[in-house]
């Protein structure tokens, strides 16, 4: 997204003074909505999930529809990879072709036309879908308890998101969606059947046996449940980094900012995403260059998957990270919110709650 140097400096300034352009403080989200299907009172009568036939599905929009973003998944019995034989298996991808000409990069310039520009939107997809795999999909599940018979049958979960409009931090709107979507989830009770033996751990009753190797499905919705461990799915924090000069010659001064718009983004000098657990630990991060192209250079901290960007100082990254775990506080307790209130529950927003709403924003969230 292109940005005059009197419009950057405008946005640098006011985030500079605690006041954003869109009236939020440095450190609020902006007032996300989630929508989802009840996990603890879907019946066979009364699903409410945003796409029917999936297993799970969650919808994380904004008011005036600045940002739109769809989860599915679906949940299959599937045979176990060679390599992790007593692990279930967690697959995703991201499509971002139906949200036109907007920037939902992680960086840089969007729209346009062309094979060019398809190029560049397969590619963008490919790297939102990369930092996902890599910042939350090793900590979405308890991977060892979708194993239904270790070896031979295990669940596979395929995530699919749609971004369908995006107004700045596509990442983290993705890593919403899918934890969202995980956890409306419901798989059903399944029990092995080995050699004329039924299973025992999911509470099959008495089926006569099979001399072959079968698979028993329970029918009840009602004994259906999440993925186990989805509880601790990671969210991403993307913390925009700002500079601006001091005066001729002086200091450069930087800030930092959570939930940035498309047009905070196009004056970072450099992001970095954190995915945080709901403990409050870090589980990744990852750092862009500025303006969202990546310009990093690896380091020794290979085990949190950190990349380092010369556009930022590096004595920086702590305070960075700890902004972000921050952040992801306030995060989680918005999106719970918001859950309680799509699943019907009689919740009473509070107005003067500090939770991570703008001033600004709250009437067009009480009005939704």
């Amino acid at each position: 997204m292109a940005i005059s140097p009197t419009e950057a400096h405008y946005i640098i300034e006011s985030a500079l003074h605690d006041f954003r352009i869109d009236g939020r403080s440095r450190l609020e989200h902006r007032p996300y909505s989630v929508g989802t299907r009840p996990s603890t009172t879907t019946t066979a009568t009364s699903s409410s999930s945003c796409l029917i036939l999936s297993n799970g599905s969650s919808r994380i929009h904004l008011p005036g529809s600045s940002t739109d973003i769809l989860c599915s998944v679906k949940a299959d019995l599937v045979r176990p990879s060679p390599n992790k034989p007593n692990e279930g298996v967690v697959e995703i991808s991201v499509d971002s072709s139906l949200a036109g000409g907007l920037d939902l990069s992680l960086g840089g310039a969007g729209g346009g036309g062309g094979t060019a520009a398809k190029r560049q939107l397969r590619e963008r997809e490919s790297q939102i879908t990369s930092l996902l795999q890599r910042l939350v999909v090793p900590h979405a599940v308890h991977y060892r308890e979708l194993a239904i018979c270790p070896g031979k049958y295990v669940w596979r979960l395929s995530v699919d998101i749609v971004v369908l409009r995006c107004d700045g931090c596509v990442l983290d709107g993705c890593a919403m969606a899918m934890r969202e979507g995980l956890r409306s989830t419901l798989l059903p009770r399944v029990s092995a059947v080995m050699n004329g033996e039924e299973g025992v751990a999911s509470g099959v009753g008495d089926h006569g046996g099979s001399s072959n190797n079968d698979l028993i499905v329970e029918g009840d919705v009602r004994m259906a449940l999440p993925p186990p461990g989805v509880e601790d799915c990671p969210l991403v924090v993307t913390v925009g980094v700002l500079s601006a000069p001091m005066g001729a010659g002086g200091r450069v001064r930087h800030v930092c900012v959570v939930d940035a718009r498309t047009e905070e983004e196009a004056c970072a000098s450099s992001r970095v995403c954190v995915s945080v657990d709901r403990k409050g630990m870090v589980c990744g991060v990852h750092t862009l260059g500025g303006g969202g192209m990546e310009n990093r250079m690896e380091d020794e901290f290979g085990g949190l998957g950190l990349g380092i960007s010369s556009s930022m100082p590096v004595n920086m990254l702590g305070d960075v990270v700890n902004t972000a775990a921050g952040a992801a506080k306030n995060l989680y307790e918005m999106l719970d919110r918001e859950k309680e209130l799509s699943d019907g529950k009689d919740l009473v927003r509070d107005d003067h709650d500090t939770s991570g709403y703008g001033n600004l924003l709250k009437s067009q969230l009480l009005i939704r």
